[in-house]
């Protein structure tokens, strides 16, 4: 769609050099047709059975008078222009066979720079152009992403650790690990989404933290071998979890969010698998120096784990209680699938969309089927149009009414004088009529979804026998799919939560894995009531999957050192200071790290990734801080307080 904007009513001039422009589009490479105002035509006569053109070789002033005859028919054919006259729409169909769409935009917005008319202004949108714009946006955003990420994580390494060599060994295979992730979704054909181009830089962080686990045994013991041995099971365990919680999207049965979690299962047991081996040749390259990591990150560790331990009932009834408060915040959320934010900030279609919804209804298009014979169809479509506006409604009652007979549908030789391109959208099949109805997007606002229900109300009341389209898929799978992916959820806490259990052979440690890693997702669902208008979308839940999966890394830590720690014979509450004194420590650094590699996701230029990795931040921080708090509190608290768990 071109569409074109003038700050005062479009004289006769005007409009004779956009007729001009848009015979000079149909020329275009992949152009197979063009509609605007220059294509519309008189009804039929005998002499002439095709219709007269509205407008003439020449446009003079007299063509409102014209175009307002034409409107008084009664017919509801779109006029692509507004009311006012200072704005004209064109409808270009391209043939992606024979052209890209990125090279007709490109060709088109050439056309428009040199043949649009002093003192006019033009932009193109449309669901394909979207589409190619999000794509092209990605690309870009997709290297700075992942350039940035990597050097704002090796600097902070640098600075948490002060230890050059340690920071490298640290971070050099996690950057690894990212590259083959990289070249994996390559080799897989997969293409760029919002979504998967932030695969690359969460496994990054991911390996990272790993990393210092690993570093930091070895600052410890100075044994690579043992380092590996010894801290290595809780790196796969953990990586296992993040594999399960990608998994899990799976069942959603989308096709994208399939590839999705394909490439993050497979990436996620991938990277480990470059971290680790990378870590051990690196280990055994170079030696590290004896310069003592800074305490502050153990101090700020044990603090928390003794106010936690000395009332351990305590902790945790106030913990269950804001648990429950906050799961009651997370369910008051609302399903919302805003598809304008996946437009790169900045982006003139997002304007170009609201003015074409302004002036003509919307840049979407619901499609409206019916089996039924003519006389449904007709109550269809006139149901429709008092619904959504004069203008905003196609069908073959349209073109009933224009050729005079508005009670009988139109022979095949009337509808071979219009487009074949034209007639096959209305007229899909010879059993069933299609009505075309401009809608705005359904969740720009909640005005235009109000709108949106209202209109997709009548078309089922009316009878309809369905309703598709992108809208469709936008208003109702959408909201279908986030509630599958809140279903993924609950698979990936309660398969990764096993998992773990398993792994430790204790049925015991459910509860004490369930409430403190549960506690921080359902925090961050509910802050969206804060700064997201309470809107729950595709990718704030997605997030909540994945951050399951990494949050409990720190979990997993803690207690193989908790079980250590009570084998050689420590009390659970000497067990947990001493958890929190060292492997503590490097939780905290490890979320220090993570923080500062994701928020490079917060300078994208894309909506989705900020709120993906914002969500990713605040929920690794909140399982930090229950880590430290809750999860001694429970360790310590009645049957645990032998030290078994």
């Amino acid at each position: 769609m071109i569409h074109v904007t003038s700050p005062a009513a479009l004289s006769a001039d005007q409009m004779t050099s956009l007729r001009d422009l848009s015979l000079d589009l149909e020329f275009i490479e992949g152009v197979t047709a063009v509609a605007s105002p220059f294509v519309l035509r008189w009804p039929p006569t005998a002499d002439a059975p095709s219709g007269t053109p509205l407008f003439g070789q020449q446009i003079d002033k007299g063509f409102i008078d014209d175009l307002a005859a034409f409107e008084a028919l009664d017919t509801g054919l779109p006029t692509f222009l507004n009311t006012t006259l200072t704005a004209m729409m064109f409808s270009v169909s391209i043939n992606t066979d024979q052209t890209t769409v990125a090279a007709a935009v490109s060709n088109i917005s050439a056309e428009l720079g040199h043949a649009l008319p002093a003192g006019l202004s033009a932009n193109i949108t449309g669901e394909d152009v979207i589409s190619s714009e999000i794509v092209s946006g990605l690309k870009d955003d997709l290297i700075a992403l992942n350039l940035w990420g990597a050097v704002m994580v090796a600097l902070a390494a640098f600075v948490l650790l002060r230890d050059l060599r340690m920071a490298l060994l640290a971070v050099f295979p996690a950057v690894t690990g990212a590259a083959g992730v990289l070249a994996l979704s390559v080799w897989l054909g997969y293409p760029i989404t919002v979504l998967s181009n932030v695969i690359p830089i969460l496994l990054l962080v991911l390996g990272v933290a790993d990393g210092v686990h690993l570093a930091g045994s070895i600052k410890e013991t100075g044994d690579v071998r043992r380092a590996i041995e010894t801290i290595g099971p809780a790196c796969a365990l953990t990586a296992l979890t993040t594999a399960v919680a990608f998994a899990s999207i799976t069942l959603t049965g989308n096709s994208q969010l399939y590839e999705f979690a394909v490439l993050g299962a497979v990436g996620t047991m991938l990277s480990f698998a470059i971290v680790i081996v990378t870590f051990a040749v690196l280990g055994r390259t170079f030696r590290l120096s004896d310069r003592a990591v800074p305490q502050i990150s153990a101090s700020i560790a044990q603090r928390l784990t003794k106010i936690g331990v000395a009332r351990p009932r305590t902790t945790v009834v106030l913990c269950i209680l804001v648990l429950i408060l906050a799961t009651f915040g997370f369910s008051q959320t609302r399903a919302w699938f805003p598809l304008y934010l996946n437009l790169p900030d900045g982006s003139a279609t997002l304007g170009t969309n609201d003015a074409i919804s302004e002036d003509f209804g919307g840049v979407f298009q619901m499609i409206v089927e019916t089996d039924g014979d003519w006389k449904q169809t007709r109550a269809l479509t006139e149901r429709l149009e008092a619904a959504s506006g004069p203008g905003t409604v196609l069908s073959e009652v349209n073109f009933a009414r224009w050729l005079g007979h508005p009670d009988t549908r139109p022979s095949q030789e009337e509808l071979a004088t219009l487009p074949r391109e034209l007639v096959d959208q209305i007229r899909a099949k010879e059993d069933s009529s299609r009505i075309f109805v401009s809608v705005p997007e359904p969740m720009r606002s909640k005005d235009t979804l109000a709108q949106f229900d209202e209109i997709h109300y009548v078309a089922l009341a009316a009878g309809a026998d369905r309703v598709i389209g992108l809208p469709t898929i936008m208003r109702v799978e959408a909201v279908t799919l986030i509630g599958q992916l809140s279903f993924g959820l609950l698979v990936a806490a309660v398969g990764a939560t096993g998992l773990v259990a398993v792994a430790f052979r204790s049925v015991r440690l459910v509860p004490v894995l369930i409430i403190p890693n549960v506690l921080p997702l359902m925090l961050t669902g509910a802050s969206l009531h804060l700064w997201a208008q309470g809107q729950l979308t595709p990718t704030a839940v997605l997030a909540l999957t994945i951050a399951f999966g990494i949050a409990i890394d720190d979990t997993v830590h803690f207690l193989s050192r908790f079980r250590a720690l009570t084998a050689q014979g420590q009390t659970a509450q000497q067990a947990v200071l001493a958890a929190a004194g060292s492997t503590g420590q490097v939780m905290v650094l490890t979320t220090l790290l993570l923080t500062f590699g994701l928020c490079v996701t917060l300078f994208s230029d894309f909506n989705p990734i900020r709120v993906f990795g914002g969500m990713m931040i605040v929920t690794l921080w909140a399982a930090l801080l229950t880590d430290l708090f809750l999860l001694p509190a429970l360790l310590t608290w009645k049957r645990t307080a032998n030290g078994s768990v």
